[in-house]
């Protein structure tokens, strides 16, 4: 994927020390798509099965199903195969890579490996993959391999983020259940929704998506919803010159001193200061 001369060059960086990325791709509809290494690789490997689906093995040991929205990691130096199921093959974006975190990295998402993902996270890991081929597509120096390198940090984190949601037990219906109420909360960003209008869309009793919603974000789904407004509106604190009540105001919250006192604890400035500082 890189240039072998490209690729020595950054080694010498420290700056790489941490995450270096070596190949990436997609792979759709990989009919009789099979790989085996009896004595690993010195890269780690992401895979990210987004539809069909396969399977794969590590250390000589049984092999285990991969599923569309799944996503497994095989270490470094570790003896192994995977491969696309016969029937219904796999469509899968993969990346290899190296550095010092991946070793902590693993132990916090192994328990979880295969990830399930969400159809909102699964969409994010598309779109940054489809950003991070764009960017191959260019002449590419230190400065945009460092980006490239920080996109799949980002898919790192989502990933380790669906893997803590795992610790319950979702059923595909939990699971879009939950979805459907995130879409409903974007989809009404600027009204006063309440949670049983939030628990209807995603078909749940109020009580059992309260109870969801706690265990996969830490949040109560209203408290949740008010988050997105606060980060949605910290943008247009952001970028623009409104007035903090019209900004209020236009994610439905019509008392500014609420809005203000709100905004502080969660962004741990008020609307004024956080302007003033641009953020920082």
């Amino acid at each position: 994927m890189f240039p072998d001369g490209f690729l020595s060059t950054i080694k010498s960086n420290r700056l790489f020390d941490f995450l270096m990325i070596t190949e990436i791709g997609y792979f759709p509809y990989a009919k009789y798509h099979f790989r085996q290494r009896p004595k690993g690789c010195e890269t780690a490997i992401l895979i990210y099965c987004c539809a069909g689906k396969g399977y794969y093995s590590i250390n000589e040991g049984p092999r285990c199903e991969v599923l569309s929205g799944q996503v497994i990691f095989i270490p470094s130096n570790t003896p192994h195969l995977y491969g696309a199921d016969d029937n219904t093959p796999w469509s899968i974006y993969w990346v290899h890579l190296k550095g010092s975190f991946f070793q902590p990295y693993y132990k916090m998402v192994s328990s979880h490996i295969p990830v399930m993902i969400s159809k909102i996270i699964g969409d994010k890991l598309r779109e940054i993959f489809h950003q991070c081929f764009s960017f191959l597509e260019r002449t590419y120096h230190d400065e945009e391999y460092f980006y490239l390198c920080q996109l799949i940090g980002s898919i790192l984190a989502l990933v380790s983020c669906a893997g803590k949601e795992n610790e319950l037990p979702l059923t595909v219906d939990r699971k879009q259940g939950l979805d459907k109420a995130i879409t409903f909360m974007r989809e009404h960003m600027h009204e006063t929704v309440s949670l049983k209008q939030i628990s209807e869309a995603a078909q749940f009793s109020s009580s059992h998506l309260n109870y969801l919603f706690k265990h996969s974000t830490g949040y109560a789904p209203i408290e949740y919803f008010l988050r997105m407004k606060i980060q949605a509106s910290s943008r247009d604190l952001y970028f623009s010159n409104l007035p903090v009540k019209d900004i209020a105001s236009f994610y439905g919250i019509e008392d500014p001193y609420y809005f203000s006192r709100q905004f502080k604890k969660i962004m741990g400035l008020s609307p004024k200061n956080f302007r003033k500082n641009k953020g920082y």
